[in-house]
């Protein structure tokens, strides 16, 4: 079984990926996801997918720059930094942010049950 840092790390090569369906499919069913680049508290996986279905369009790619893995056996809570490179405009940009993660132990695997990312200020 992947670590939860490893976890979070195949997350990114999966938003890397821009496949909406590969990237929800690491969420819990009933999850929450405050978005990098959105207003809004989205709860489940529809409203999560909406997300992303916008989101994949700025064909993000990202680099984990931190990482504090705090893991409590069926539940791990990761922090961190991670750079996402997206496209605006015909432009490149890059987007610093902050995150956290609750995952949560399905099986042999983890789920992301809240998702909280947000720009550096």
């Amino acid at each position: 079984m992947k670590t939860p840092t490893e976890f979070v790390k195949e997350w990114m090569k999966t938003v890397c990926s821009n496949d909406v369906n590969a990237i929800i499919s690491q969420y819990k069913e009933d999850a929450v996801l405050l978005g990098t680049l959105d207003k809004k508290v989205r709860k489940g996986l529809d409203k999560i997918k909406e997300y992303f279905d916008f989101f994949v369009q700025l064909k993000p790619c990202g680099k984990i720059t931190e990482i504090i893995e705090k893991d409590y056996g069926h539940i791990a809570v990761i922090n961190g930094t991670y750079d996402f490179d997206l496209v605006e405009d015909d432009k490149q940009i890059l987007a610093p942010a902050r995150f956290t993660f609750v995952l949560e132990r399905v099986g042999i695997t983890w789920k992301i049950q809240s998702h909280h990312s947000s720009k550096q200020p």
